[in-house]
């Protein structure tokens, strides 16, 4: 990796976090010497890349993220125009950001140069990573319509408005006739952020990929119950309503003594 250049340092990067890989400390420890020696020819492109990996790698390694963006602190704050940044890295960014924001290990990390650009990038960046189409699969639909046949409130592909992040059902109990439903703001804890997670969220081996990884950890992070879903589990389960309803409380009610039990998090 001594003649790796940019380019190839942020695929090696982003390939080990879309892998749910954790290099070793050898193999970062050359890496960030290469990144360093050429540092001055990271594109924007190569730079939003970097960041979402490290968005991952931060997770079991907490340091990665703080070496990398003192490393390129120039280059990164550097990075006022987005019109060189396609959609995909510009939510890649967003990502970055949005990891700053609720994973204080990681911020307190992370040079205020950088921290500062939330401030100045962020309209753009939340937009972008929002306007990114989200569809309902037909199992998705079927787990939806479980859930209110078992006379829970489902909101579909609702919008975590700290994040942007979809969440594909945010599930609350119904109000009693009579009774204000107090728990439908996102985050706040009250119900469930139900994830149906289809086979692009796994790699073949049945691990999850490191996009889903990320999303989950955020999401946690910002204090939601989260419920996942795996594709092949719901197919197993079959079409009869009271297998389905045991399988879905099965999943509900640990989330509900584990998750709303934490504070959610307070807003920066």
């Amino acid at each position: 990796q001594s003649d790796f250049k940019p380019q190839e340092i942020a695929n090696t990067l982003w390939a080990l976090a879309t892998l749910g890989l954790q290099p070793s400390e050898v193999l970062m420890a050359g890496m960030m010497k290469q990144v360093v020696a050429v540092q001055s020819d990271f594109k924007p492109q190569d730079i939003a890349t970097t960041l979402w990996a490290a968005c991952f790698l931060n997770i079991h390694s907490p340091d990665v993220a703080s070496r990398l963006t003192h490393a390129l602190e120039p280059q990164i704050t550097a990075l006022t125009a987005l019109a060189s940044l396609d959609l995909q890295q510009q939510c890649q960014l967003h990502q970055f950001f949005v990891a700053c924001e609720v994973d204080e290990a990681m911020r307190a990390g992370i040079p205020a140069s950088i921290l500062a650009l939330k401030d100045t990038m962020g309209p753009v960046r939340h937009a972008a990573f929002e306007w990114q189409a989200t569809q309902a699969s037909a199992s998705q639909q079927q787990v939806s319509k479980a859930l209110r046949r078992m006379r829970l409130s489902v909101e579909e592909e609702a919008r975590c408005p700290r994040s942007g992040y979809s969440l594909d059902m945010l599930v609350h109990h119904t109000p009693a006739l009579g009774q204000t439903d107090t728990g439908t703001t996102v985050g706040r804890g009250g119900g469930w952020a139900v994830e149906f997670d289809g086979p692009s969220h796994f790699l073949a081996c049945g691990t999850p990929t490191g996009a889903t990884l990320i999303k989950r950890h955020h999401l946690r992070l910002l204090g939601h119950a989260l419920v996942s879903i795996p594709y092949w589990e719901w197919d197993s389960v079959g079409n009869g309503a009271d297998d389905q309803d045991k399988y879905l409380w099965g999943k509900l009610q640990p989330a509900t003594t584990t998750d709303f039990n934490k504070p959610p998090l307070s807003p920066t």
